[in-house]
């Protein structure tokens, strides 16, 4: 008897079932206070650029995602964590950690289409998020048809789970975008206060 790789149409029954998940968005009581200081210090960080058939971004600094010790990062990333601890403990998540952390720099016609992220949650700082940018669209996971543009503005930050395909749409104005995203875990939670059994 041989082997056969190929799945037939009626051999595997998936069946989707929705379950909550969330996003969510706040504001940086700071941002006016950092954005200048953020700014300054990313334009001195060395840069890659993404470019794809499908997506292009004028600088970022993907490649030290991992990097803590950079300038910018030093800067950001203690009021980034006091921020998300404070975000998910209002979620019922009593630990998160912050993996990765970069910046996109964004200019006429670049676009990064659709793409996921590792972890549990990724996040968008909108650092530098002019009129007439566009904002950052989620797919429905569930129904893979819905497009959601998230209700963001200058200075929030954006937390959707890692797993929902989402992209930053082509710029189609004379405009410079920045925005910084990061990847993080969630950890422990309050189970006593948060299940209600039915």
């Amino acid at each position: 008897m041989g082997t056969n790789s190929k799945i037939e149409e009626n051999e595997l029954d998936v069946y989707k079932h929705q379950l909550d998940s969330f996003a969510l968005t706040f504001h940086v009581s700071k941002h006016l206070e950092m954005k200048k200081a953020l700014l300054s210090l990313i334009a001195l960080q060395p840069s890659d650029q993404l470019i794809s058939d499908t997506s292009h971004v004028n600088k970022l600094d993907w490649s030290k995602a991992k990097d803590f010790s950079r300038p910018w990062v030093q800067y950001f990333k203690p009021e980034l964590d006091s921020l998300l601890t404070a975000a998910f403990e209002y979620c019922g998540y009593v630990y998160m950690t912050t993996y990765q952390l970069w910046f996109q720099q964004y200019q006429i016609n670049d676009q990064h289409e659709w793409h996921t992220h590792g972890h549990n949650f990724t996040g968008v700082y909108y650092l530098d998020f002019p009129k007439g940018a566009p904002k950052t669209q989620l797919v429905n996971p569930y129904t893979l048809k819905k497009i959601s543009n998230m209700p963001v503005k200058e200075g929030d930050i954006l937390i959707f789970p890692s797993y929902v395909i989402h992209r930053a749409p082509k710029i189609k104005e004379n405009i410079n975008k920045t925005i910084i995203s990061f990847n993080l875990n969630i950890g422990n939670f309050k189970l006593k206060e948060m299940i209600v059994y039915e």
